[in-house]
């Protein structure tokens, strides 16, 4: 049996043992992405938020970049036209939003994460959460990639890289790092956590500085876990 059915088996029996990221009260129900569009005058950026949560939260979630989207869809001619589309797009999905365990089951098999949280590697979550902050801008940066295996390799005994590329390569839709984080919040222990922000603050500093977004980065993802990034 494949690596990922046997995640995927572990994953059928118990979805929803995982806290809602933003709620921290329900579990994990649904899966959603919410596409969006940014107009910067004669420039045009597209793009998709996916969430992962209880149904409730996952609405509330939609409902918003909806609203981010009649604020801030229109200032490009492109966007005018697309935006109003999204728009109604992200009302209706919000409203279908509904509890969908195989949606989730494969969300946590795309992440590398067993469907049973005290089952859990810490290399894993390392793992699922470098992906999240390489693809937070829609591209995988070789550089980025690089910098994650040599820092799993300092941190972690026998680093899984090909566990890393194959995440990258196949679940481009992913949860951002600080919502994947608020999800593991209650299932990681103080070491655990510790040694997450380890990794990913060596993975911000591989290039000899952290820039800003890497910095606020940081920072969400280490308030998500409940503890102070080790990068201030």
């Amino acid at each position: 049996m494949s690596l990922d059915a046997t995640i995927a088996n572990e994953n059928s029996a118990a979805v929803s043992q995982y806290p809602c990221p933003y709620c921290q009260e329900r579990t994990l129900e649904a899966v959603a992405s919410a596409p969006y569009v940014r107009g910067f005058l004669i420039v045009m950026m597209f793009g998709s938020k996916s969430f992962i949560g209880c149904v409730p939260c996952v609405r509330q979630k939609i409902f918003g970049e909806a609203g981010m989207s009649m604020l801030l869809g229109w200032f490009s001619p492109k966007s005018l036209i697309i935006n109003p589309f999204l728009i109604l797009y992200n009302l209706i999905r919000a409203v279908f939003v509904g509890a969908n365990p195989k949606a989730v089951e494969k969300k946590l098999t795309q992440l590398g994460l067993p469907g049973t949280p005290n089952l859990i590697d810490i290399q894993a979550v390392g793992v699922a959460l470098a992906a999240s902050m390489i693809l937070a801008d829609g591209e995988v940066d070789e550089a980025e990639v690089l910098a994650a295996e040599k820092s799993g390799d300092e941190v972690f005994e026998g680093f899984d890289e090909a566990r890393l590329r194959m995440i990258l390569q196949h679940g481009k839709d992913l949860p951002s790092a600080d919502d994947l984080a608020g999800m593991l919040r209650d299932v990681l222990d103080q070491e655990s956590k510790a040694k997450v922000m380890e990794f990913l603050s060596e993975i911000a500093m591989a290039d000899g500085r952290v820039a800003k977004e890497e910095r606020e980065m940081l920072q969400r993802v280490a308030g998500a876990l409940g503890v102070i990034s080790p990068i201030n």
